[in-house]
């Protein structure tokens, strides 16, 4: 207790937005597969973008490094187009689980991305962290991890949607580091978030996908949903600037615990003991990278 009451506000914003992070995911795909993939993501972060700005107000651009706005923006946009449609393009519930674990690559890569660029101090054993968290990954999205042609097979059910996740996963990596050395203060992520849904909007249009009106309770969810999702990311992107980096690292860890326990309860699917496996891998890395890293001063 005397730990959590040293904790600043910008802690328990970022812990509060792994929460929200961690519920959404079965509940995106639930929306997608009651409209046409892309126009419900586009939809879902059009209430997004609206709350965050609601919330935050419209950034001042001409005070922002142009590194943060255009460098950190770009990734920003990519990872959030590329994540929620390997979400949306999932064939199954199942695919959504291993989309979801994919996906959570990023907080062992940004451990090492952090060590490159020297914001994180580490000891050896942070190695041997980094692996039995890949390893726990690895296995969830294949139990025999050794057969690598089983492996290839999996990953070519649905190659598109796994990459769209990888990719994904190392942007937003990249994007947790760089903000935090180039934002100096700032948050442009209400306008991150209106690029976001613009850009969603267009591959919508462009894609000749279908447009089918919303009944209310799709309006609700969609409503409830998007503003989750932008107090979520307004309230990371100061943490990852005022808060506890080491500490919001750690718990990213254990997202995939929590998420895969809430994708279970919300889509009915039934993981196997591997994927149940694979996760307490992900957990002992966390808690081995933890303990072998610490915030430069």
């Amino acid at each position: 207790m005397p730990y959590l009451n040293r904790l600043n506000r910008y802690t328990w914003m970022g812990l509060s937005s792994i929460l929200i992070w961690a519920s959404l995911v079965a509940v995106v795909k639930l929306i997608t597969e009651s409209l046409s993939p892309i126009l419900a993501i586009a939809l879902i972060y059009s209430f997004s973008a609206l709350s965050i700005l609601l919330l935050n107000g419209f950034p001042q651009m001409s005070r922002m490094p142009k590194s943060y706005l255009w460098g950190c923006g770009s990734l920003f946009v990519l990872y959030e187009v590329l994540f929620l449609s390997s979400v949306a393009f999932s064939h199954d519930h199942e695919q959504v689980l291993m989309i979801g674990m994919i996906n959570y690559l990023w907080p062992p890569l940004t451990v090492v991305f952090a060590i490159f660029a020297k914001q994180l101090s580490y000891k050896l054993p942070v190695i041997l962290g980094f692996i039995l968290a890949v390893l726990g990954l690895m296995m969830v999205v294949n139990p025999d991890v050794l057969n690598l042609s089983k492996l290839f097979s999996v990953l070519q059910k649905n190659p598109v949607a796994y990459s769209f996740a990888l990719i994904g996963a190392i942007l937003w990596s990249c994007y947790s580091v760089l903000t935090k050395k180039y934002a100096q203060g700032h948050n442009a992520v209400p306008l991150f978030f209106t690029v976001t849904a613009v850009s969603l909007w267009v591959v919508h249009f462009v894609s000749a996908e279908p447009f089918s009106f919303p009944n209310f309770k799709m309006w609700a969810a969609i409503a409830l949903t998007g503003s989750l999702i932008g107090i979520a990311y307004s309230h990371w992107n100061q943490s990852l600037q005022f808060g506890d980096m080491k500490l919001l690292i750690l718990v990213t860890y254990f997202m995939p615990i929590l998420s895969s326990v809430m994708s279970m309860l919300i889509l009915d699917a039934t993981p196997q003991l591997a994927f149940w496996i694979g996760t307490i891998l992900v957990t002992i890395g966390a808690i081995v990278c933890w303990k072998s890293t610490a915030e430069r001063q």
